[in-house]
C-alpha cells in the first residue's frame, strides 16, 4: 500500500511552521478526538493509553484525570512532543516502530496515523503492547483512493475484532471530509 514518506525532520518543520495546529483547534477535528476520549473513557477508564502520532496531545484534553496520569503520547517529531509538553501532556519524542517499551497499554490509540508508515506492521507492533484485554483506537480519513482505505481496514480486521464504529462527518481546511473511528480488540 502507498505510504506517505515523511523524514524526522519534515515533520519537525511542518510542526514548527504551523502546518498541523488546525488539528488542535478546529471544531470538527476537536469533536473527532472528544469521540475518541469518549471511547477511552468508556471501554478502559483507568487504563494506560498510547497515543501514537499524539501531535499536540489533543487526545489527553478529553480524557479523566486517572487516564491523564497514565497518558504518555508518542510522536515522531520532536516539536509536536514539545507542544504536547506545554499543554502539560507526558510525550515522548520517538519513532512508534522503535519505541522500546516494557509496559503493556490498556489502549493504544492510532488517530490519523497509519498512513504515514507500514501499517500492517504498526497494527501488529500496537497489538504487541496491548494487555490480553487491551482494546485499539484507529481513526483514519477518507482517502480520494477508497482502496487504500480499504486495505488499512483489511488488515485491522486481521489483528483486531470491532466492537464499535462512528463516522464523523466536519470540514477540514476547508473541505468536506469523513472519517472513520472505530474500536476494536485483540483477536
Amino acid at each position: 500500500m502507498p505510504q506517505i514518506n515523511r523524514s524526522k525532520k519534515q515533520w519537525d518543520n511542518e510542526y514548527a511552521s504551523g502546518k498541523w495546529d488546525y488539528l488542535d483547534s478546529t471544531p470538527s477535528e476537536r469533536a473527532r478526538s472528544a469521540i475518541m476520549g469518549m471511547y477511552c473513557r468508556y471501554y478502559s477508564p483507568e487504563g494506560k493509553i498510547l497515543d501514537v502520532g499524539c501531535g499536540h496531545g489533543t487526545l489527553a484534553d478529553f480524557l479523566n484525570p486517572a487516564q491523564k496520569r497514565k497518558y504518555l503520547g508518542i510522536d515522531i517529531s520532536a516539536k509536536a512532543v514539545e507542544a504536547a509538553k506545554k499543554k502539560g501532556v507526558s510525550a515522548k519524542n520517538c519513532d512508534f516502530q522503535k519505541f522500546d517499551s516494557t509496559t503493556k497499554y490498556d489502549m493504544v490509540v492510532f488517530n490519523e496515523v497509519l498512513y504515514y508508515m507500514d501499517e500492517k506492521a504498526a497494527l501488529k507492533r500496537g497489538a504487541a503492547i496491548l494487555k490480553k484485554k487491551g482494546t485499539v483506537i484507529i481513526s483514519l480519513y477518507r482517502m480520494k483512493n477508497k482502496r487504500y482505505d480499504r486495505g488499512i481496514w483489511r488488515i485491522a480486521s486481521r489483528i483486531f475484532r470491532p466492537i464499535d464504529v462512528i463516522e464523523v462527518s466536519g470540514i477540514a481546511k476547508g473541505r468536506p471530509v469523513i472519517w472513520r473511528v472505530q474500536i476494536s480488540e485483540k483477536r
